[in-house]
């Protein structure tokens, strides 16, 4: 769990040392990378027969593809038009959109305790939204808003095919961005250094993340890997700031910390009752 979210803080370094890459460069070349990993993945779990892999939970499947998809578009895309410490900030506020759709759609129960934390970390999410008008940085924070919902989405999606193999929904996505993004490009052309950072993101932060966050869960207990995923949160600002000199603005860094104080307490007190 720890060497996923370590694998998922470097988004916002990675992005910003593009020498010239734009949005879309990056969607695709990245989508194009995790496609060849994860459908190897898909053809060595089901022996070559990749058909039977998408004939089973297809609903499911299509669900998690979908929303996968419109979070990776609406996260990557947050890169460009805010500050990388907010857009982790922000998305760390997942689990408790993740809560409010479970108990929504799939009926499970939210902890009373879980609902004070909500609240807590939206007035964060707020603070850091609030910001943004006056900084004009408010589509960017929107934009990792929406992806912190979307992924949500595709959370519940996949505990609702949890019977089922979910990777090829998530190849579904990485090949609908991957499509959308050649429609939109109009020159394929891109430099080496922008294309080796772009098939890293593919392979490590898409693909291999998401096989270790799958085999962390099976050992792992709900509430401690909401604690275990603030690696991402807390590691994706510090590279950014050490490394390209990009530090959180003080009134981002009071909101960053009330959402991540909401998750880590929500998760602390899972953990004690369990």
């Amino acid at each position: 769990m720890v060497l996923g979210g370590v694998f998922i803080s470097q988004s916002g370094v990675i992005i910003g040392s593009m020498e010239s890459a734009g949005l879309w460069h990056v969607q695709f070349y990245r989508s194009m990378a995790a496609i060849c990993v994860l459908g190897s993945l898909v053809a060595f779990r089901h022996r070559g027969r990749v058909a039977r892999a998408f004939a089973t939970g297809r609903r499911a499947m299509l669900a998690t593809g979908l929303f996968l998809s419109i979070s990776n578009i609406l996260y990557i895309s947050s890169f460009f038009h805010t500050k990388a410490a907010s857009v982790f900030f922000i998305v760390s506020s997942q689990p408790f959109f993740t809560a409010l759709l479970a108990w929504i759609a799939l009926g499970e129960p939210v902890r009373r305790a879980t609902w004070f934390a909500m609240t807590a970390a939206m007035a964060g999410v707020g603070v850091m939204i609030w910001e943004g008008i006056g900084d004009g940085r408010l589509f960017g924070n929107l934009l990792a808003l929406g992806a912190s919902a979307t992924f949500a989405a595709f959370g519940v999606s996949l505990r609702g095919g949890r019977d089922g193999d979910m990777v090829p929904g998530v190849m579904m996505a990485s090949v609908v961005i991957g499509a959308l993004a050649a429609f939109m490009l109009d020159d394929f052309a891109i430099g080496r250094r922008d294309l080796l950072l772009c098939v890293y993101m593919g392979v490590f932060q898409v693909s291999f993340a998401l096989v270790l966050f799958a085999a962390g869960a099976r050992y792992v207990p709900a509430a401690e890997l909401m604690v275990l995923a603030l690696t991402e949160v807390v590691l994706g600002p510090l590279w950014v700031w050490l490394i390209l000199d990009d530090a959180p603005t003080p009134l981002g860094f009071a909101g960053g910390a009330i959402v991540i104080g909401a998750v880590l307490v929500n998760a602390l007190t899972g953990m004690r009752r369990t």
